[in-house]
């Protein structure tokens, strides 16, 4: 049995310049970005050949099936399909996260990295966080053809605060952004998040940001230098970090302009609500359209800002380092269950 544990984001500035089409247009891309302390987990473990099925994949339904080919959950299909899965063998896959998917923390991202990482790490595959990265942007670009972006993948699997430079050839940097211990506690004590309660699907908003990105190359060079500035002023102890939060209104107002699917009358009203009770800034997270809303308070205006964003749920977070993870690794038990089927046979 091997368990993963990998981070969900929040991405701060920098979203859509990320997306290949937009690389592929020799423009820059990059995004400032933070994994947080709450997760997806994927448990893997082989079946004995005694059930009437060889797979069980546990997520929003429960699937039971004789082979991979049947499976309808795409990621998991695509991965034990691509790297080397034996119908023979048979598989057990079980989802679960801290917070719900579809709801712009990267979790999709998230899920392929773990699910990754424990199908590789099952076969004795020590694999590097470039490598998952990479193979992430493969099995959701190439083989599942979903228009999505790099970022989430790549922060996804190295975790931390990073600034992240993407090229058309598909390359990415992974910078390390520079925080104190007191910088970074200044930054996480004005930070707030909150459930819309409205989910959506991240392919169908950035699809129409795909067909209005040559309209939008303005907002997205904007979106792209705003990465630059939030990176610089937080590694500048001197600024007021007040600033981040006014960089944060900025980015999102340019956002809203990539496309009419990234906000709703709903959102725009809950956003001006924290600006009236105090918040100086915040965004969507994610492709917009739903999820999870960021919103940047000094920590005296917090109270009122919860108070104005009811009946939206507070959920608080901290910045996370490690990135995917196995947090068990026991193919004991494997054969000890393996042993006592044989013993009941």
């Amino acid at each position: 049995m091997i368990i993963v544990r990998t981070p969900l984001r929040v991405s701060f500035f920098g979203g859509g310049t990320d997306h290949p089409a937009w690389l592929r247009r020799g423009e820059r891309g990059g995004v400032l970005s933070t994994t947080i302390d709450k997760y997806v987990y994927v448990q893997l473990r082989k079946l004995p050949a005694v059930f009437d099925f060889n797979y069980r994949v546990a997520w929003g339904k429960l699937e039971e099936v004789q082979s991979v080919s049947e499976i309808q959950h795409p990621v998991v299909r695509t991965v034990l399909e691509h790297y080397g899965a034996d119908d023979e063998s048979g598989y057990e896959v079980i989802y679960n996260a801290d917070l719900p998917s579809r709801s712009g923390l990267g979790s999709s991202s998230s899920f392929t990295v773990s699910m990754l990482h424990a199908f590789l790490g099952d076969h004795g595959r020590l694999c590097s966080k470039r490598f998952l990265a990479s193979e992430a942007i493969r099995v959701e670009q190439e083989l599942l053809r979903e228009p999505v972006g790099c970022q989430d993948q790549v922060a996804a699997a190295y975790g931390g605060f990073n600034r992240i430079e993407f090229d058309a050839s598909g390359d990415f940097t992974v910078n390390p952004v520079r925080l104190s211990t007191a910088r970074r506690t200044a930054l996480e004590s004005h930070l707030m998040m909150f459930f819309t309660g409205f989910i959506r699907s991240a392919s169908a908003v950035e699809a129409t940001k795909i067909d209005s990105m040559d309209a939008r190359t303005t907002e997205l060079r904007t979106l792209y230098a705003l990465a630059d500035q939030g990176q610089n002023l937080l590694e500048l102890e001197t600024a007021p970090i007040e600033e981040f939060g006014a960089l944060l209104d900025d980015a999102w107002r340019n956002k809203r302009r990539l496309s009419d699917s990234v906000s709703n009358d709903s959102i725009d009203a809950a956003y001006e609500a924290a600006r009236a009770a105090g918040a100086i800034g915040g965004k969507l997270l994610g492709a917009g359209g739903g999820g999870f809303l960021l919103i940047f308070a000094p920590p005296e205006a917090q109270a009122r800002v919860r108070a104005a964003l009811q009946p939206f749920v507070h959920v608080p977070f901290c910045t996370e380092r490690e990135g995917a993870s196995v947090v068990l690794y026991a193919p004991e038990l494997d054969r000890n269950y393996e042993t006592s089927v044989a013993r009941m046979r």
